[in-house]
Formats: C-alpha cells, structure tokens, sequence
C-alpha cells in the first residue's frame, strides 16, 4: 500500500507500529505510549496527533509534519527529525536528547521543561517558542532563528548561538557559562542576572540589550556593539571589551576589576559609581563625554568634550589598592581585628585604608592602598581568612550570650511564680502572728488607739527636742560672754 490513512485513530497502550508506508496520514489520532519502528517512510502526516509518551527513539522522520502534535513527555532520543514540520507543537518534559532537528519548523513550539542536550536545531525557526527551564547544555543553534523566544532560567551551558537570530529573547536567569553567541543578533533581548561568565559574545551585536545583574566574568565582548545597553550592576571583572561600543550605554554600580576597555568608545554612556581598579584598561578609550548620574545628569566635561586621551587621564584609576568588597555590611569588629592583624603580618608593606564606599543594597568597598609589585592576592586571602574566623567567634559569643540571658530570664520566671504561689499564704500567717502578740481589741475605735500612739510619741520627741535647743542656747550664751571678756 503506498498511502495508508488513519483518521481519528485511537491506539493506546504499548502498540508498535512495523509497517513500512510511502505516506502515512494520521489526522487527529491518539497513540497514547505508542512505539514507533517504521523503516524510513517517505511522508508522515501526525497533524494534531496526540502522542503523549510516545516512544520515537532513534526513528527517521525527517520532514515529517507534527503540526500541532502533541508529544508530552515522549520519548525522541537520537530521533531524526531534520526538516520535520512542528510549528504550534507541545514537547514538554520530553526528551530530545541527541536529536537531530536541524532546519526543522518549530514556530510557537511549546518546550517547557524539556530535555533538548546536545540536540542539533542548526538553522532550525524556533521563533516565538517556549524553552522555559529547557535543558539545552551543548545545543547546536548555529544560525538558528529564536526571535521573541523565551529561554528564561534555561540551562545553556556550552550551547552554541554562533550568528544565531536572538532579537528579543528572554534569556532571564538563564545559564549560558561558556556559551557561545559569537556574531549573534541579540538586538532588544534580555539577560536579566542570567550567568554569562567565560561566555563569547565576540561582535555580537547587543543593542540596547538589558545586562541588569548579569554575570559576565571572564567573557569575551571584543568588538560588540552594546550601545544603549544596560549593564547596571552587572559583573564585567576580567572580561574583554576591547574595541566594543559601549556609546550611551548604562554602566551604573558596574563591576570592572581588571576589566579591558582598551579602544572602545564610551562617548556618553553613565559611569554612576561603577567599580574599576589599577588592573582596569581605559587606555586609548574613545570618549567625548560622560555622565556620573542616571538619566543623563552631571555631564563631563560640563560643556564641550574631552580631548583626545583626557577621559583616560582623569577616571582610570591606576593606584595600587586591594579592593574588599563586603556584600552584607561590615562586622567592624572583625574588619579592626583582621585588618591589624594584616598588618603585622605584613609589616613589610603599608598597608592604609584610601577609601569607604557605600554601594548601597548593603555593599560596602573598602580600598587598601598597597605599594607597586605587592602579592594583593596574597594579602586579600589573609584578611578575609582573619574576618571570617573572627567573625564566626563573635557570633557564637553572641549566641552564648543571649542563651545566657534567656537561661537568666527562665530563672526570673519561675521564681516570679514561686513567689505568687506562696503569696496566697503570707498575707494569713503575718494576720496570725501580729493577733497572738498584741492580741488587739478590734472592736475599740482605730483612732483612739492610733492617736495615744502617735501622741505619746509625739510628746516624747518634743521634749526631747526642747531640752536640745535648751542645751545649745546655754552653750551659745556662755561662748558669747567669754568672747565679751
């Protein structure tokens, strides 16, 4: 039979499919855990086919057309659907791993969650589709399309984007360590605080792209074109941006230890308190003018341009320092105990501190100014070594000691109820006591007995008092005579 036609066919359960078709059509069927086997059919039609759990493993099925199809948590190992139509597809939680889609339809494909590992989509049109937490670790998209894809928290460790179409992508909290995107579009797309470390985004072209806490230690970002691009507290220490275009670019509370800027323009891009040391390269920058505020406040120079070279001259910073960066404030007891301690063990270097700086969110740096040919790694290990110890030993201290407290309190509480519990019988017994010795008349009048109390005592103080004062003037008198004579 050269066409076989199943419409609406229902085939549930571990049914296996050996038949060898030149074109098979399965409009609407339903192979609920089906396995398929077919020896290399010419043309397969599975439109809107549910194939939940499906078993495709290793078959050849390329340029079939899986429009629409449905193939949650199916199984398409090393399956070959190069060329195959999938446009508005569902893969989620499948596995593809080793697949071969290469140029394959994948418009509006829905792969949340599924596991694409060093799958080939080379040149394949994932535009607009879901790979939320897609697990993509060394995919081949060379040159693929992904515009207005989401990738977001996506695993893309050594994934290849080389001259990939990513204009638009949300790559939030995605992994991309050691990813490639080398000559890539990536014009308007987002990296929010995704991981681009060691990262090759070489030429790529990164406009207005939005870098917001984005790790980018150690990547390479020679000859990108970043203009407009927001990299406001991203990390850059170590990365090569020699040769990009950073012009109106955000740079705002950006990290760049040792970072190299060596030939790249920064003509009105804002540098609000972004973080550079002697290791940062700003040599031979191409600058004209700066701003040290958000939204284009506080221009430098304030009228006019920098000449040639003056940029570099007034913001690189070439002094020797060690930077401590402290991310959840300052322990200053810690920082006094560990930093005298550097010190000492390191007498042989002048150690000062040359600045405070209040990053905000709880970040606080602090520069150590050191001398020329100092070990700083050397000296930065020792005293965040020192902190750490003494600051775990102050907290247990403070531990101990709201224990104590706590212990001390418990004390005072059940001596408190020690107390009350007795109070219901002192009050009897001291009623007791005071009857049996006065045995008191309490049906004469209280105030009688009071008043020949208060009176007999009263009277007894008068005279007491009258025969001192008596006593005195005598000795007056006779002082006063004697100073007369």
């Amino acid at each position: 039979m050269d066409i076989l036609s199943f419409p609406l066919v229902s085939l549930s359960g571990e049914n296996e499919w050996k038949i060898n078709p030149l074109i098979a059509i399965l409009r609407r069927a339903k192979l609920f855990c089906a396995i398929f086997s077919a020896d290399k059919p010419r043309v397969i039609y599975l439109i809107q086919a549910f194939l939940r759990r499906a078993n495709l493993s290793g078959a050849d099925l390329r340029k079939a057309n899986f429009s629409k199809v449905s193939l949650f948590e199916a199984q398409l190992i090393k399956t070959n659907l190069s060329q195959a139509h999938f446009n508005g597809a569902t893969f989620r939680r499948a596995d593809l791993t080793q697949a071969n889609l290469s140029q394959a339809h994948l418009k509006a494909t829905d792969f949340y969650e599924t596991r694409l590992i060093e799958i080939n989509l080379k040149k394949a049109n994932l535009t607009k589709a879901d790979l939320t937490k897609a697990q993509l670790n060394l995919a081949n998209l060379h040159q693929a399309n992904l515009r207005q894809a989401k990738l977001i928290d996506a695993k893309l460790v050594g994934a290849d984007f080389s001259r990939a179409s990513l204009e638009q992508v949300n790559f939030g909290m995605a992994d991309l360590i050691g990813a490639n995107l080398s000559g890539a579009n990536l014009r308007g797309a987002s990296f929010f605080r995704a991981n681009l470390s060691e990262a090759n985004l070489k030429g790529a072209n990164l406009q207005r792209v939005d870098f917001r806490g984005t790790e980018l230690s150690g990547a390479n970002l020679s000859g990108a074109n970043l203009s407009g691009a927001n990299l406001s507290k991203a990390d850059l220490s170590g990365a090569n941006l020699s040769g990009a275009n950073l012009s109106d670019a955000k740079l705002i509370r950006t990290q760049a230890l040792a970072t190299n800027f060596e030939e790249a323009t920064l003509t009105g891009a804002c540098i609000e308190d972004w973080n550079i040391n002697g290791e940062t390269n700003l040599n031979c920058t191409t600058c004209l003018y700066i701003y040290l505020q958000e939204y284009q406040q506080d221009r430098r120079p304030h009228v006019g341009e920098f000449a040639p070279g003056e940029f570099t001259q007034l913001f690189q910073k070439a002094l020797e320092t060690v930077d401590l960066i402290f991310r959840d404030g300052v322990n200053w007891k810690a920082f006094a105990y560990s930093f005298a301690n550097t010190q000492i063990v390191h007498e042989d270097v002048p150690l000062g501190i040359q600045s405070i700086e209040n990053k905000g969110d709880g970040t606080v740096l602090i520069k150590v100014s050191v001398t020329a040919n100092t070990d700083k790694g050397k000296i930065d290990n020792d005293f965040w070594h020192n902190y750490k110890f003494v600051q775990e030993a102050l907290e247990k201290q403070y531990q101990a000691r709201i224990a104590d407290k706590n212990e001390h309190i418990n004390q005072l509480f059940d001596l408190v109820n020690h107390l009350q519990k007795q109070l219901g019988t002192i009050p009897k017994l001291m009623t007791e006591a005071y009857t049996t010795k006065y045995d008191w008349d309490f049906h004469a009048p209280v105030v009688s007995v009071g008043n020949q109390g208060v009176q007999g005592n009263l009277a007894t103080e008068n005279q007491g008092c009258q025969k001192n004062r008596q006593d005195n003037d005598d000795l007056e008198s006779k002082s006063t005579l004697t100073e007369a004579a």
